[in-house]
């Protein structure tokens, strides 16, 4: 599987009963979250809380490439 079909199969799967994480830094309003779901064999899909029909779906490769980033403190992804 080609990575754009990759992409587009985390974007067609249906997340109704998906299992989102978000980082327990957002805080308690629900305001400021970023959620995240693993679909097993595919990747990662990232959403809003609040626009959460709206989303990004990463490689397993990306988002470890990103989250080490973040994790490095590196400067663009960390205020």
């Amino acid at each position: 599987m080609t990575k754009e079909e990759t992409l587009k199969a985390l974007l067609a799967t249906d997340l109704t009963d998906a299992q989102w994480k978000k980082s327990s830094f957002s805080g308690s309003t629900g305001q400021d979250c970023l959620e995240a779901t693993r679909v097993d064999g595919l990747g990662w899909v990232l959403r809003h809380s609040i626009l959460n029909n709206q989303m990004i779906p990463l490689t397993d490769s990306e988002y470890a490439a990103f989250c080490a980033g973040v994790k490095a403190g590196e400067p663009g992804l960390v205020p």
